[in-house]
């Protein structure tokens, strides 16, 4: 997209940098360039930038940790906000029996989308509050674990999401969305024309050394059944319900290994793409294809895709 004179004099005072690679942005380390890349700091920054973006009517891309997203090679057009400085001293609250909040005895903990879910694991474990230690490991912002409804060891975000705040973009207003208003499914929250601004999770005061345990035991379980070490987006295949997972399905059907030039099947775990040597996304695609195409053979299955392709 060509950006004339009076679209970078609007921008201007938020520094973006122009055709930047999004290689950096991402954890399967590939991408091509957004025409404006910025990353906001702050709510307001977030509000200004989409103001300033439907009045030179470019289009609005979000990104949070880039833990579960493949940016095509030709990159994004128009506005990329990379939200993984959008942060705050994470607040942890404590209702009172006499303040009539709802879920006694849940203690809360509020970020903004930007923090990473592993600062919150952390935070949580090293203050004995139960309910979060299944996300040992996941890797990405909190913004991004509950767009996605990440989840591990039979659970996910949709469990200890307590409310929620957006921008809507129709109204250019933030609005509250308690658990009750929020329609989560697997690997996915159901949410319209908003970004994501701030999380509040409900979880419960247990024993801190017993917290502490189940977190580096699942975090030392990830950690040895998953290529942690290599750069991919985490499981590509979502599982198919009421069968075995994608792993083992894409495992037997003999795509373990697998390679399109860069881009290979992981030896450790068979619904990890991994960007072995300097692959490219255009790799990625046809090797995920491939294995799709491989599963369907064999078992009649169509794996859908769990990471989000962006861009041209």
């Amino acid at each position: 997209m060509v950006l004339n004179d009076n679209i970078k004099k609007m921008f201007a005072s938020f520094a973006p940098e122009r055709q930047k690679a999004m290689d950096r942005y991402t954890s399967f380390r590939v991408g091509g360039p957004a025409d404006l890349l910025v990353l906001p700091q702050t709510v307001e920054q977030v509000i200004a930038l989409v103001k300033t973006a439907q009045k030179t009517e470019l289009p609005v891309t979000i990104i949070g940790g880039g833990t579960n997203v493949l940016i095509s090679d030709k990159g994004i057009r128009g506005l990329v906000m990379v939200l993984t400085r959008l942060k705050q001293k994470i607040e942890q609250i404590t209702p009172s029996i006499n303040t009539g909040e709802e879920s006694p005895g849940r203690i809360y903990l509020t970020a903004l989308a930007g923090e990473p879910l592993g600062h919150l694991c952390r935070y949580a474990a090293d203050a004995g509050l139960a309910g979060l230690s299944w996300a040992a490991g996941i890797p990405g912002t909190i913004g991004g674990a509950v767009m996605m409804n990440a989840g591990a060891f039979d659970s996910d975000m949709s469990q200890v999401v307590e409310q929620i705040e957006i921008l809507d973009l129709a109204t250019l207003a933030t609005v509250v969305l308690p658990a009750n208003r929020l329609q989560f499914s697997y690997r996915k929250l159901a949410l319209e024309n908003s970004i994501l601004l701030k999380v509040r999770l409900g979880l419960t005061k247990a024993d801190a050394g017993t917290v502490r345990d189940e977190f580096y035991r699942n975090l030392k379980i990830k950690q040895s059944t998953q290529p942690v070490s290599q750069a991919s987006a985490g499981c590509f295949f979502k599982n198919t319900p009421g069968v075995k997972s994608a792993g083992f399905l894409i495992e037997q059907a003999g795509m373990k290994r697998a390679r399109c030039n860069g881009a290979m099947v992981s030896d450790l775990h068979a619904n990890f793409i991994v960007n072995h040597s300097n692959a490219c996304a255009r790799d990625i695609l046809n090797l995920a294809g491939q294995v799709r195409k491989r599963v369907y053979d064999k078992f009649g299955i169509n794996l859908k895709e769990e990471v989000k392709t962006i861009g041209d």
